[in-house]
């Protein structure tokens, strides 16, 4: 499906990823007008961009090679929802004052099983199954015990519980540690989740077992 009238202006920031067209295919299906800037670009280009919704890429390396933080505390001044894909969660949890750990054994193009674990409905997976597959590419996670309060679990690697998404407490703000645009997560459940959270902008951003805080009310980190 091809950008309407009312579509949500979506601006996907690229991290020099070889995924990103494809995460941008994923985005324009789901209805969303979809314009893809490299990272370190210039925020007045937000101004004239006016998206409803920011998506930060994966990419190679850490989020500090790409200065994420600086990106994000932009995006929450500007009251703008912001979705994460791999680099982009990690970003998530520096920037929210967790800290990241490196993995035994690098999973790169490795299909896991994932679980929801959080009790409430969330938004990032509504309509999806309680354990699915997905692809992981990705050497750097979350630590468990640095793992930031205000970023709560939904979803966690199926045999060792790696945290796999993230849903903010009270920001407009998601992600995912995996790649919902690979073949290796099924193309229904990639769609869907890219889809949930475009609807989420729509609708203004509801918090699935919670008050529910659109765009427009972003208090700060």
């Amino acid at each position: 499906a091809g950008a309407a009238a009312g579509a949500v202006r979506t601006v996907l920031v690229d991290h020099q990823d070889s995924f990103v067209h494809t995460l941008a295919n994923y985005l324009k299906q789901t209805g969303a007008l979809v314009t893809t800037v490299r990272s370190g670009f210039d925020y007045a280009l937000l101004d004239e961009l006016r998206p409803s919704l920011v998506v930060l890429s994966p990419g190679p390396g850490n989020p500090t090679d790409f200065k994420c933080a600086a990106l994000l505390a932009e995006l929450a001044r500007r009251r703008l929802a912001v979705f994460g894909v791999c680099l982009g969660l990690q970003a998530m949890v520096e920037y929210c004052g967790g800290e990241l750990g490196v993995l035994p054994h690098p999973q790169h193009g490795k299909p896991a099983d994932v679980r929801l674990v959080h009790q409430h409905e969330t938004m990032l997976f509504a309509g999806l199954p309680k354990e699915f597959q997905v692809a992981r590419y990705h050497s750097l996670y979350s630590l468990r015990d640095k793992h930031p309060p205000a970023l709560r679990v939904t979803a966690v690697t199926d045999h060792d519980g790696v945290i796999m998404a993230v849903e903010h407490e009270t920001l407009p703000m998601s992600a995912v540690q995996f790649h919902p645009e690979s073949i290796l997560t099924s193309p229904d459940h990639g769609l869907r989740i890219l889809s949930n959270v475009v609807a989420s902008v729509t609708r203004g951003w509801r918090k699935g077992g919670s008050k529910g805080q659109g765009a427009g009310t972003v208090n700060g980190a």
